[in-house]
């Protein structure tokens, strides 16, 4: 076996016999096998009695080991190990195995290529297991024993937001810390209850809990009881785009109330009542990204833009038009209002829907006096920046993704190493494996009896 082909396959750090070891490939059956022995050891160590040098050589045994290369996932080791008897204390001991850990048949160099493959949300463990031809109870055996992360120390900037994880949690929702600076997440809390987090971050110092300095929530007053309550330090902002995505929710209630008006059109082929149910979502679209293209719309083929589209679906009634336009005029104020004009601005934009007369959108300016100063700090930047939720929108579409691909999972422990262990870039891997895993003790099966 050639230093070439050693080199290849990742094992040119052993003390390997070259002359001995060779390889052997059947390519019907896709079976890659490496016999390897390992030239002597200059000093032989008893492992019982530490004599050096004092042994009789009774042969050698094989172990079969799962390797894994750089370029190849499943590659059989044939190791042979030699024998040795202590002459000082009778004891019988083989070399050591470099390629595996002790009583292990999976090398470890499998052991981290499984590891990183679990970064990856899209994988299950069973994908996992039959990429590398192993079972699936080992690799979240694995992961287990080898990922065990603590929370992150909290940042100067926190921002939190909740994702819906229905069987994973008690209350249903997992809050995420994350931290927008490093793009790590702190932690994970398999609750967003008050209560629950208050015991969580009192038990955080308090020297580290005023070294935060920015704290980003939803428009949720747990949240924001939660902020005065344990990062007094911290000016709190609410996201803009929740605040957003409320208000255009108020706007589709609107929508929808007045298409209503119209539904005796659905069986007359109404070109209107067919615009306003395919095209409603260019009302909520930014108007600066609406295409100035012509296309194919309608039943009667009219070639339209979707500025035009727009025009002709506000034009049927004056409140969804005067709605449309408080709506927009929020964006526009969101968009390029600053530190210094966005308190006026925002005053003047209240009164302007408080006098629109339209109901709807009377819980809309009620939601924006409450969260008055939270949405004016949110205009307040740090290092040319405004400070939001936004950088958590990826993380939680990888968090769902997760909870997606897990099937309904309900052991959060696991499945909190999981998210954490995937998103951030410098999650350790344990030396040692663990004595204990995160598997839960299920119902005793009971009595029962065997088949004669």
């Amino acid at each position: 076996m050639d230093y070439e082909s050693i080199k290849r396959l990742g094992l040119d750090h052993l003390n390997i016999d070259s002359e001995k070891s060779f390889e052997t490939y059947n390519p019907s059956t896709n079976n890659h096998t490496i016999i390897i022995y390992l030239l002597k050891d200059e000093n032989i160590i008893c492992p019982l009695c530490g004599t050096v040098n004092d042994y009789t050589n009774k042969g050698s045994k094989s172990q079969f080991i799962k390797y894994s290369s750089a370029l190849e996932d499943n590659i059989t080791i044939k190791l042979f190990r030699k024998v040795y008897r202590c002459n000082s204390c009778n004891h019988y001991f083989k070399e050591l195995n470099p390629l595996s850990e002790s009583r292990k048949k999976i090398s470890i160099t499998k052991d981290y290529k499984i590891l990183q493959e679990l970064k990856n949300f899209n994988f299950t463990y069973k994908y996992i297991a039959y990429k590398f031809n192993v079972s699936t109870t080992y690799v979240i055996d694995l992961f287990d024993r080898k990922v065990d992360l603590n929370r992150l120390p909290l940042p100067k900037i926190l921002c939190i937001d909740e994702v819906y994880s229905k069987k994973l949690s008690f209350h249903r929702y997992c809050l995420i810390l994350y931290d927008p600076l490093n793009k790590d997440i702190v932690d994970v809390i398999d609750s967003r209850h008050l209560d629950r987090l208050e015991y969580y971050f009192n038990r955080i110092p308090l020297n580290e809990r005023n070294n935060v300095h920015w704290f980003s929530i939803d428009l949720y007053d747990n949240y924001r009881a939660l902020g005065k309550k344990c990062f007094r330090n911290a000016i709190i902002c609410a996201d803009s785009f929740h605040v957003i995505k409320n208000l255009s929710n108020f706007f589709h209630q609107i929508r929808i109330k007045i298409m209503k008006k119209y539904s005796h059109l659905k069986n007359q082929n109404n070109n209107y009542y067919w615009l306003f149910k395919k095209y409603w979502k260019l009302l909520t679209k930014d108007r600066s990204k609406i295409s100035y293209k012509r296309f194919k719309a309608g039943k009667n083929n009219q070639y339209m833009t979707g500025r035009e589209i727009i025009d002709y679906m506000l034009s049927i009634d004056i409140q969804l038009k005067l709605a449309y336009e408080l709506l927009h005029e929020y964006r526009t104020f969101n968009e390029i209002a600053t530190e210094l004009n966005a308190a006026e601005w925002f005053d003047e934009l209240v009164l302007k829907f408080k006098s629109s007369g339209i109901d709807e959108y009377i819980p809309a300016w009620k939601m924006l006096e409450n969260w008055r100063q939270e949405i004016l700090n949110s205009f307040i930047r740090f290092n040319g920046y405004r400070v939001s939720n936004g950088p958590m929108e990826r993380v939680n579409r990888d968090i769902k993704t997760l909870f997606r691909q897990s099937f309904g999972s309900t052991n959060f422990k696991r499945m909190r190493n999981r998210i954490m262990f995937s998103k951030n870039l410098g999650a350790p891997i344990l030396y040692n494996r663990k004595k204990e895993t995160n598997k839960r003790n299920g119902k005793p099966r009971g009595s029962y009896k065997k088949n004669k």
